[in-house]
């Protein structure tokens, strides 16, 4: 796809204006990572920015989060002016320490940096849940936290931390560009159960039926699963469920299941995180880089911005929320603790809320 305004030396410097960088690492990778690969070589890189540069160093539980917030501290300390109010906080007293929750929270730091970010509509009784079951079962209680954002180029920005159920802790991410924006959906999940990681996956979802993604953020990818690779080289990839094949992209998406002997480290799972967090930087950067609506048609040619028009993006917007509301491993753990009615609110007005009528540019 032609797009001008996103070379790759413009988003070098998007990603530089906007979020903390990491140091490239060299090294072999080892065979895992054909599973991985782009097809196309890497050309883009984010580079060490002062303090930011401590995040790729940080492989232990807690060197993550700690890491953004030097980087935040030392951007707001360089800025000339105040910060503006940004949109409002949750409540994650009780959720368990470890590597989800710091995940959690750094995302949450690289989404109050977004230009013009605030809050966006979200009912109450699904914004925070502590719920269980009918016969008030210690194994079906669950709470749910969530952040819900948006700006003038995301719709919706979806931060869930939920815990219990016996011991699992998920953190949950989805940010939907508004379709006139001609960028991919982020998306990415941890899993946890008893203190583990034991499910990692994170993509750039592609809008365009043939699952491709700009090149710019393929090259960007293939250079972070690279520093990836050399943090936990044994990483393997774990096969993504059948539903999650007619969205998902073959460049961005990394699925991994880190095995027991990852240990307390966790360093698999901790490799898996900062590539979660700085491929969420870079795609950001891009979303920042492309104008709503420029070059935009109907015609798959060389001038098309990318995803075609509006009506082609929307569509897979809405295909991206069919594909995961028919995960019913979700909906029935959820129902066990909050009823049928609930749970689809909850699935089809928080976590995949497209439908046909749903706004495709800032109103």
């Amino acid at each position: 796809h032609n797009l001008p305004a996103l070379s790759s030396e413009g988003l070098k410097r998007q990603i530089a204006l906007l979020t903390p960088s990491a140091t490239a690492v060299s090294g072999t990778c080892g065979p895992v990572m054909s599973s991985f690969a782009a097809r196309t070589p890497s050309t883009l890189s984010p580079r060490p920015r002062g303090s930011h540069a401590k995040l790729a160093k940080s492989g232990a539980r807690g060197g993550l989060l700690r890491a953004r917030q030097d980087a935040t501290k030392a951007k707001a300390k360089a800025s000339s002016s105040d910060p503006a109010p940004g949109p409002s906080a949750w409540d994650l007293s009780g959720a368990p320490d470890g590597l989800v929750l710091e995940f959690a929270k750094c995302m949450e730091l690289a989404w109050r940096g977004l230009p013009g970010v605030r809050d966006a509509a979200c009912a109450p009784d699904l914004k925070s849940v502590d719920a269980v079951g009918d016969a008030m079962d210690p194994g079906t209680k669950v709470r749910i936290e969530n952040l819900v954002f948006q700006s003038p180029k995301f719709r919706k920005m979806h931060l869930e931390v939920a815990w219990g159920l016996g011991g699992l802790e998920v953190a949950h991410v989805v940010v939907y560009p508004y379709a006139c924006v001609g960028a991919p959906i982020y998306a990415a999940d941890v899993v946890s159960f008893n203190g583990r990681v034991t499910l990692c996956i994170a993509d750039t979802c592609p809008v365009v039926a043939d699952l491709t993604l700009p090149q710019s953020l393929v090259e960007a990818g293939r250079e972070l699963r690279t520093q990836m690779m050399a943090r936990a080289p044994s990483i393997e990839p774990r096969p993504v469920p059948e539903w999650g094949t007619a969205i998902l992209s073959k460049e961005n998406m990394v699925c991994v299941g880190p095995p027991k002997e990852d240990g307390a480290a966790q360093k698999q799972a901790a490799a898996f995180c900062e590539y979660a967090l700085l491929l969420f930087d870079t795609y950001a950067a891009f979303v920042e880089a492309t104008a709503i609506g420029e070059n935009e048609n109907d015609h798959d040619d060389a001038n098309a911005t990318y995803g075609g028009c509006t009506a082609k993006r929307h569509a897979q917007h809405v295909l991206f929320c069919e594909k995961q509301l028919e995960n019913d491993k979700t909906r029935k753990a959820l129902e066990r603790s909050m009823g049928g009615p609930r749970t689809e609110r909850y699935m089809t007005e928080v976590l995949f809320d497209v439908t046909a009528g749903t706004p495709t540019e800032p109103r």
